[in-house]
């Protein structure tokens, strides 16, 4: 019995001393976790009550919601694809990006999670959006992109979350659904680049050439400058590529893909402002060690930089 009674005094001690099970429940590890959705961050929520596009909706109390990170088909301004209205012709599938987006969101409470900027230049909330399927958080970007309806957009003010959305396209790309069924979406090469002109499209070729003139990096696919399809990089977005310790001129005689608009530049060309603009398809983009000379003189053992290799 002395035994006994020795050990039901221990377990009270124990369960005395354990956490209430709403304190566990609430943890800051938890709540850490909850917080940190791939990265982003808790901005509120609102009732969606239009859906203008595949990637704009409008919010019950006046806001209007560009969704972050994507970019769907273009609809007519100012409606609807059926609208038919002059000055802008709608791309294929784009009033079906619409109704996808509207079946997850119309009439709904979404989350508005934060992935840098919280505004575009046209003032619109730039947001990823969470809508709850019974306990289950559904990240509507992510679905959109894994169902194919939109295609992903990096952008400097919104640069978080970006390699799971990436995983999600790719797995659309990879069973050919929604755009990607359709030829008007098929990923280009440098010589087909100029049909895409005035448009979003993906180019995938080999670097012929990389370099630096009037605080540009250029990377030329082609031996004809003028009219071959080149990528531009101004010298105000290289900051982005050197806090990745990534360098464009790197990329000579490397298979790349790009994706961004299609200008009409002395030929095809896109306009990149975002280190995940480029993917690198013949290896792993080499990362480049950043200058440590100050400690390696004063004989400081060097440290490995966040990320390198």
């Amino acid at each position: 019995m002395h035994v006994w009674r020795i050990a039901l005094l221990a377990l009270s001690a124990l369960l005395l001393l354990a956490p209430p099970a709403s304190a566990r429940a609430h943890s800051p590890h938890r709540e850490r976790r909850a917080k940190t959705f791939h990265g982003l961050t808790p901005a509120g929520s609102g009732v969606v009550i239009g859906v203008l596009s595949g990637d704009t909706v409008s919010l019950r109390d006046g806001r209007v919601v560009r969704l972050a990170g994507i970019l769907a088909p273009r609809l007519p301004r100012g409606g609807r694809a059926q609208d038919g209205e002059a000055g802008r012709t709608p791309w294929p599938l784009a009033e079906d990006s619409r109704a996808a987006l509207e079946a997850l969101v119309l009439n709904r409470t979404v989350s508005l999670m934060l992935g840098g900027a919280d505004h575009d230049r046209y003032g619109r909330v730039l947001a990823h959006l969470v809508v709850r399927d019974g306990r289950r958080p559904v990240w509507v970007q992510d679905m959109l992109l894994r169902r194919g309806w939109v295609e992903l957009a990096p952008h400097p003010d919104a640069p978080k979350g970006l390699a799971a959305l990436r995983r999600a396209e790719s797995y659309a790309r990879a069973h050919g659904v929604g755009l990607w069924a359709d030829g008007f979406y098929a990923v280009g090469d440098p010589d087909t680049a100029f049909r895409a002109q005035g448009r979003y499209a993906i180019i995938t070729g080999r670097v012929l050439e990389a370099a630096e003139a009037r605080d540009r990096v250029y990377l030329n696919f082609g031996a004809d400058r003028r009219t071959d399809f080149t990528v531009e990089i101004d010298r105000r977005d290289l900051a982005a590529f050197r806090a990745r310790h990534l360098d464009p001129l790197d990329l000579r005689d490397r298979a790349i893909e790009v994706r961004g608009w299609v200008e009409d530049h002395n030929g095809p060309m896109i306009r990149v402002t975002h280190p995940d603009q480029i993917v690198t398809t013949d290896g792993r983009w080499p990362r480049r060690r950043p200058a440590r000379a100050t400690a390696q003189e004063e004989g400081a053992s060097p440290q490995t930089s966040p990320g390198e290799p």
